[in-house]
């Protein structure tokens, strides 16, 4: 298993600590592991490119591991009582029919909206960190739901 693969898979640690230290009211430590798991997304696309890399176990696994850390942060929130975040699973799942349908025809899996994952996935980064600071955050909720939304099709 090559480097970059490893660093997804460690990443998988970091929703269930999200989790953790969420609910116990470490709030600045979630911060942190968002910070983490962002850095670590990037750090492992970064490599996969750069050491040329680049496999279908890593394009299956990196989207896994993003969508099973952002369930765990709505799952978070939605125990400590935001119900907004719930609408997330919509456009989620909507995301995840994106990679699955595709592949079922194509009998492989294929990443298919690969360019449009910053846009996305830099709106549920700084949605999160701003529930986490406790900033309003329901104007860019529906904004980013709005985005979630359309790329999912």
């Amino acid at each position: 298993m090559n480097l970059p693969n490893k660093i997804t898979i460690l990443r998988t640690v970091l929703g269930p600590l999200f989790l953790i230290t969420y609910l116990s009211g470490q709030v600045y430590i979630s911060l942190m592991v968002l910070l983490f798991n962002l850095s670590g997304d990037i750090l492992d696309g970064f490599l996969a490119r750069k050491r040329e890399e680049v496999t279908e176990l890593g394009e299956l696994l990196d989207p896994f591991v993003d969508f099973l850390f952002f369930i765990i942060v709505g799952l978070s929130f939605s125990l400590k009582g935001i119900k907004e975040i719930n609408w997330f699973l919509i456009p989620l799942g909507f995301i995840i029919l994106s990679f699955v349908l595709p592949s079922l025809k194509l009998k492989k899996f294929k990443t298919p909206h690969t360019k449009m994952k910053f846009l996305h996935t830099t709106c549920i980064y700084i949605l999160t960190a701003m529930i986490l600071l406790d900033i309003d955050f329901h104007f860019f909720f529906w904004i980013t739901f709005t985005i979630f939304s359309i790329i999912s099709f």
